[in-house]
């Protein structure tokens, strides 16, 4: 074999060799775990608390252990509230974090009440409570019937006496709940004609008062008894209502 051909078989082979060499390379360099960075819990963080840069720090791992909706920068977590406990050395999902505190949230009723107001339960039933249909945003008057006591002067002299009243103490007053039900609640209607409010029965009900209606009702819920009237929602007139006794059935 003549010297030409050995210098083109050796760099061949050299090319060859190169060429192996440069792919084994490039495969070990593909094979490498990716490096990514996620921020954990430097601190317990528990549930409700503001998060603060002290309570994070940034790590460096594999991008295949990094948790889905895991935050990659503190700016996305500071200032959030925890809406779990988060453990120090785990990794924070965005998840795991709210803008507000639980307080503040909207699982907690105690925000809906209006400036000023407050709530008070009763007892009802279908009779008191509108035979069931009352929802939750309507409004309604409460009537009140109890006995009351009086002197009456005859020609005996004062004389005690008593009689039944119904007399409304309260106009277009807000239903803020139904038992535990805050919401409105649309289900669908085993009947034919598609979908309809679900009918339910309702034990208590609960509504936005001020803090003087409020003993009112508490006192007369137990002393005597208290009727719900639905309004229409176009109403906006509080009439002046007399007191109803028995004299008051000789008008009709």
């Amino acid at each position: 074999m003549d010297t030409a051909k050995l210098k083109i078989m050796a760099i061949i082979a050299a090319v060859v060799t190169a060429a192996v060499a440069f792919y084994y390379v490039r495969g070990v360099e593909a094979s490498k775990p990716v490096e990514t960075t996620a921020i954990e819990a430097a601190v317990t963080i528990p549930e409700g608390t503001q998060i603060q840069p002290e309570m994070l720090k940034e790590v460096s791992i594999y991008a295949v252990d990094l948790l889905p909706s895991a935050a990659r920068t503190a700016e996305e977590l500071v200032g959030q509230y925890a809406a779990t406990d988060i453990y120090p050395d785990e990794q924070i999902s965005t998840s795991k974090v709210s803008d507000e505190s639980a307080s503040s949230s909207a699982k907690s009723f105690s925000y809906k009440i209006p400036e000023g107001m407050r709530t008070v339960t009763i007892s009802i039933d279908p009779t008191t409570s509108v035979a069931g249909m009352l929802q939750v945003g309507d409004h309604v008057d409460i009537l009140a019937t109890y006995t009351r006591e009086e002197t009456k002067e005859t020609e005996e002299g004062a004389q005690a006496a008593s009689e039944v009243v119904t007399k409304f103490i309260a106009d277009s007053v807000e239903i803020a709940a139904l038992d535990q039900t805050i919401v409105r609640d649309n289900a669908p209607d085993n009947g034919q004609d598609g979908t309809a409010e679900e009918e339910k029965t309702f034990t208590t009900v609960t509504m936005f008062v001020t803090p003087e209606l409020a003993k009112a009702i508490v006192w007369q819920n137990q002393n005597g008894s208290l009727v719900l009237t639905l309004r229409s929602p176009d109403e906006k007139e509080n009439p002046d209502h007399e007191d109803f006794t028995t004299a008051s059935l000789e008008d009709f």
